[in-house]
């Protein structure tokens, strides 16, 4: 175990201070619980990271954005194992009995979201690359400085610019295809 006064220790500390509370609002939004996943512990292992990543690089400075692709790899990972554990077969009823509490979204809500999701990804898709990037990015949370920096835009204005539009189209493409009505 790291020593409170070790280096790598207090940078972690601060990152944390920095971050922690985005790192949790991130964790929550996701819906982890629906899925059997504790958010404690992805939380847990986010922190894990982190640290390795200070281990590595004990000069970087890690921005909001570094940290916000740590938990969406982190979910990701979180939900695949979880795919997989849902995928093992079940003890036979003569093995000793585990009270396994049920959480199952109904078919039909299952059908649906699957449904909107695959829209969802259709009407991206038939966005031109130049405006796709910024919204996927910008839907995922990043700032429009980091837009503007991810995918070679002169400024965060443009960035900024590149998102209305393209989020305009979007909507739009959803109407059509009858997956909402959106507030302007």
């Amino acid at each position: 175990m790291a020593s409170p006064t070790d280096p790598i220790h207090l940078r972690l500390e601060q990152l944390l201070a920095a971050f922690g509370t985005r790192v949790k609002v991130l964790l929550s939004g996701y819906g982890l619980d629906k899925h059997g996943i504790d958010p404690a512990d992805v939380e847990q292992e986010v922190r894990i990271r982190l640290w390795h990543a200070l281990e590595r690089d004990r000069s970087g400075a890690f921005h909001a954005s570094y940290v916000q692709r740590v938990v969406a790899s982190t979910v990701i990972d979180a939900l695949r194992r979880a795919q997989v554990r849902a995928a093992e077969p079940l003890p036979d009823e003569d093995d000793e009995a585990v009270g396994l509490e049920t959480t199952q979204i109904a078919p039909d809500r299952r059908a649906g979201d699957l449904e909107r999701m695959q829209g969802l990804k259709r009407c991206l898709d038939g966005i031109p690359e130049r405006r796709r990037l910024p919204i996927a990015l910008h839907l995922q949370g990043f700032s429009l400085q980091e837009i503007a920096d991810l995918a070679d835009i002169p400024s965060a204005e443009a960035a900024r610019k590149l998102v209305s539009r393209g989020l305009e189209e979007l909507k739009q493409r959803l109407r059509d295809l009858g997956l909402g009505e959106f507030e302007d």
